[in-house]
């Protein structure tokens, strides 16, 4: 039996991979709850985040919220991350290890951006946590973008980040919602 697949060139162009039918319709529905969601707000908040552990690498993205002005995207990219330190920091570990701030990677972009004069960064803050193992840390990276494209959702926010396993995994998960 041939499983039919539908490529996801039909969303972006430079994307390669394929879904089953279910999976694309839930991409897509995903898309279109995000963009009416976000519809009229040019500073998105997104943030990306990498686990590193013994089996390797997690990656994940997310759209936080959107905003119509530029100092309350900051001001909330501001508080999110050092709740998120905080609370990266509070975390379970495993064995003796407690989580520790690695401060001399603080605001250093790790995941590299794509701009354009549709999508570009405004506001990035990151940091690095990681425990004695020798095997885990976990980066995060928040940032403000200003999206000057009617629909928020163009090829540009998408180009963004190269991250097309990232993307199609969290516009699914609100398609699926």
């Amino acid at each position: 039996m041939k499983i039919t697949t539908l490529p996801l060139s039909q969303i972006h162009p430079s994307w390669r991979g394929s879904l089953i039918p279910s999976a694309f319709d839930a991409l897509t529905r995903g898309i279109e709850r995000e963009r009416n969601r976000l519809s009229g707000l040019s500073f998105l908040t997104l943030t990306f985040r990498q686990d590193y552990d013994l089996d390797g690498l997690m990656e994940n993205l997310q759209l936080l919220k959107g905003f119509s002005d530029e100092a309350t995207a900051i001001h909330y990219v501001e508080q999110l991350t050092e709740q998120a330190l905080s609370a990266s920091l509070a975390a379970p570990s495993y064995g003796n290890y407690r989580w520790r701030h690695d401060p001399s990677r603080d605001n250093e972009r790790f995941k590299a951006q794509h701009e354009s004069s549709l999508v570009r960064c405004v506001h990035l803050r990151s940091f690095k946590v990681l425990n004695d193992s020798g095997y885990d840390s976990k980066y995060f990276q928040f940032e403000v973008v200003c999206v000057n494209h009617p629909s928020v959702f163009g090829p540009d926010l998408l180009t963004y980040y190269d991250a097309e396993s990232e993307w199609v995994a969290y516009f699914i998960s609100k398609g699926e919602e």
